[in-house]
């Protein structure tokens, strides 16, 4: 028998819940216009401080949504048990804004332009995660549809990086356009240092 309270004793299931009712709830009273809950790049007249933490919970439509949330959902719940619900819930944030900051920080600094569309999706904060799930179990085989074969987090993770990387910096990105790919490796980053951090 499905119980509600027993399903949200989880923070993973809680942010998986709490994104996509906000999606909902944005998609049906603003049909994808302007909420200013979208991250405006900090140097541009529609930055707001909360938009570090509120664009986590905006996507873009709902492959969008449902590609993320699936995804906190699978490495969130290994995470989760490890560190606890306070713990986890405080990585899944900083490693959110993290993406955010680095992201606006590589755009004006290391290739002098400010971007004025707006960002949204909690990617930043999912690569955190993959990170993390990397560092701690690292030999776990991942299989998703696009791979013949599992593998490995400890190869998997580097090569979905290098893939950004590489896409930040060419502007030819095989997952296709409008991606924060910078955001990605600057989630990825923070769940590093923060798992590094946390195991010493």
């Amino acid at each position: 028998m499905f119980d509600i309270k027993t399903l949200l004793q989880s923070m993973t299931n809680r942010l998986v819940l709490l994104t996509v009712v906000i999606h909902v709830v944005i998609l049906a009273l603003y049909n994808n216009h302007y909420t200013g809950l979208e991250l405006y790049n900090w140097q541009t007249p529609n930055f707001k401080p909360w938009q570090l933490l509120s664009h986590m919970f905006l996507h873009a439509d709902f492959w969008h949504l449902g590609f993320n949330m699936f995804a906190l959902w699978t490495f969130g719940n290994f995470l989760e048990k490890v560190w606890g619900k306070q713990q986890f819930l405080m990585f899944y944030v900083f490693c959110g804004i993290g993406a955010a900051i680095i992201s606006q920080l590589v755009d004006i600094y290391l290739f002098s332009k400010i971007f004025y569309g707006a960002t949204v999706g909690a990617s930043g904060a999912i690569y955190g995660l993959l990170a993390g799930f990397a560092l701690m179990f690292p030999n776990f085989k991942i299989s998703l549809l696009f791979l013949p074969v599992p593998v490995a987090a400890k190869f998997f993770v580097p090569v979905m990086l290098l893939i950004d990387l590489t896409a930040g910096i060419t502007g030819f990105s095989i997952f296709g356009a409008n991606i924060a790919h910078f955001a990605h490796i600057g989630g990825a980053i923070i769940g590093l240092l923060l798992t590094q951090f946390w195991l010493k």
